[in-house]
């Protein structure tokens, strides 16, 4: 499974909206918007601070 589509699924298993996980992390909603379709590639502390806030 490709980054993007596992973001999208890890978030909507945990039942949060793409505000909650960008407010959580750090990012806008629209930049989460942009790594779950890929136009956007996160830098390792993004993921880091995706993954603590997705709490894997």
């Amino acid at each position: 499974m490709d980054f993007p589509s596992a973001l999208k699924t890890r978030r909507t298993r945990r039942r949060m909206s793409q505000l909650e996980l960008a407010l959580r992390a750090g990012t806008t909603q629209r930049h989460v918007s942009f790594m779950e379709s890929g136009r956007s590639t996160p830098g390792r502390a993004m993921v880091v601070r995706l993954a603590e806030s997705l709490e894997l």
